[in-house]
């Protein structure tokens, strides 16, 4: 980030604090980010891309006589900004009152949070010159080839890093800053076998750090996910054991999330309607929500709001402990604010989540396996976000790998498996200790006493 943009913001901020003060809303909130991407793709030892995207703006969002009116522009000059505050308090006066809505007021506990957080603001690597990033998408191909003599392409081996700041500004004069960096590698290939037979294997990982980013797992990780279904076969239908494996268990997770929603509970759109303190899961299962969490992809001192950011269980001991609360459906449920508020530019704030995670058990996924005796290791599920949103029932067809007196045995597809979601976590037998996050949601492993196959 330059010196220059820099200027541009504040002189942004500047001018659209002062048109503000000219039409005089009740309350007003500033919202100013600016983000920059760069990406790389190797194939065959070339770059077969590199892009660079910067983006900036600022939306504006103002009360008056409690009617709340939104605007943006993705333009720092003057008139553009001018232009949104006028169209932001035409807005308003067209909407409906929403007394519930209250701007500013940022949670002085902020600052405090954020000295005490780690950065995610990795400077050094940004420093790093693009050469060394080339290589390392380059190094990420050749060693995803060099795992296994059975990948036989490498559709793309990619090398992506993003750096962002955002500015939340009340009328009060509070202004609250934040920034970060997220460095990530990602493989996509093809492994063949002596038959004939072609799968493809994907793999991804991040960090906040460009240091931390673990290249070699991603290429090994990436050619296991190609070869491990080479050879597959139908299976036959039946019941027994199952073992979910941590990626499919967090597609899960993630499709719950929008369940704790308090706007989706309120709006009769969630699966855990009226369920509120009432016991959903086994004993053991607990779900969190960490706006905190060291490492996560989305850790923040503060939500879209200016609410400090906290963990919170969602699920505590199989109870329904907690939803997700902005402000407004804190007010409308009387309880606190959780900080799951989250916006863009181009959008006012609204529920969301940060880092969800299904907590681990003390059991590895090899001994999960070994518990299953004779049964099935699910290995991927396709179409989760398919599953009926009311219910919670889902038949899906599926992948993975049949276990025999305990140990994994031959890989199988073209089948289905059905079951419910909430029923899935409620008769969940063991958790693994293998707990992983894909993006903002993870999970472990997890041991089922039975589960339908729908096969030859």
């Amino acid at each position: 980030m330059d010196a220059a943009l820099d200027q541009a913001l504040e002189k942004a901020l500047t001018h659209a604090r002062k048109e503000l003060e000219r039409v005089k809303p009740d309350q007003y909130e500033l919202y100013l980010n600016r983000s920059s991407a760069t990406k790389i793709d190797s194939k065959d030892q070339k770059i077969e891309a590199l892009t660079r995207a910067e983006d900036v703006g600022l939306s504006v969002r103002l009360k008056r006589q409690n009617r709340v009116g939104f605007s943006f522009t993705t333009s720092l000059e003057e008139n553009a900004i001018t232009r949104a505050v006028e169209s932001a308090l035409q807005v308003s006066e067209v909407m409906p009152e929403e007394a519930d809505i209250q701007l500013g007021g940022f949670d002085p506990n902020i600052i405090r949070l954020q000295a005490s957080m780690e950065s995610r603001y990795d400077e050094a690597g940004l420093r790093v010159k693009v050469e060394d990033k080339i290589a390392q998408a380059m190094r990420l191909e050749r060693l995803c080839r060099e795992t296994d003599s059975r990948i036989k392409t490498v559709r793309s081996a990619s090398f992506s890093e993003s750096v962002g700041e955002s500015l939340l500004v009340s009328h009060e004069g509070v202004i609250l800053r934040n920034r970060g960096t997220v460095f990530s590698s990602s493989i996509a290939c093809k492994a063949e076998d002596a038959a004939g037979d072609a799968q493809m294997g994907y793999e991804y990982v991040f960090s906040n750090f460009l240091n931390k980013v673990d290249v070699e797992f991603c290429a090994r990780s990436g050619a296991e996910s190609a070869t491990e279904l080479l050879g597959a076969t139908k299976p036959k239908s039946m019941k027994c054991p199952a073992v979910i494996r941590n990626d499919v268990v967090s597609d899960l997770i993630d499709f719950l999330t929008s369940s704790f929603s308090g706007e989706e509970i309120e709006k009769g759109k969630s699966l855990l309607q009226g369920k509120h303190r009432e016991k959903i899961f086994a004993d053991f299962v607990d779900i969190l929500d960490d706006g905190l969490l060291a490492g996560g992809l989305a850790t923040r001192p503060f939500d879209a709001e200016g609410t400090a950011s906290q963990a919170t269980e969602l699920v505590k001991s199989g109870v329904f402990q907690s939803m997700l609360l902005d402000r407004k459906y804190a007010k409308r449920f009387k309880l606190p604010a959780t900080g799951n508020s989250s916006r863009s530019i181009k959008s006012p704030p609204m529920i969301s989540t940060t880092n969800v995670y299904l907590r681990p058990g003390q059991r590895s996924l090899a001994e999960l396996i070994r518990d299953v005796g004779d049964g099935i290791m699910i290995t991927n599920l396709m179409g989760v976000h398919t599953a009926n949103s009311v219910t919670g029932n889902f038949s899906l067809g599926a992948s993975g790998i049949l276990i025999k007196n305990g140990k994994l045995a031959n890989p199988v597809k073209g089948f289905a498996v059905a079951g419910n979601i909430l029923h899935l976590l409620r008769d969940v037998k063991a958790l693994g200790s293998d707990l992983r996050f894909f993006g903002t949601v993870g999970a472990p492993s997890l041991l089922l006493p039975e589960l339908a196959v729908s096969g030859d």
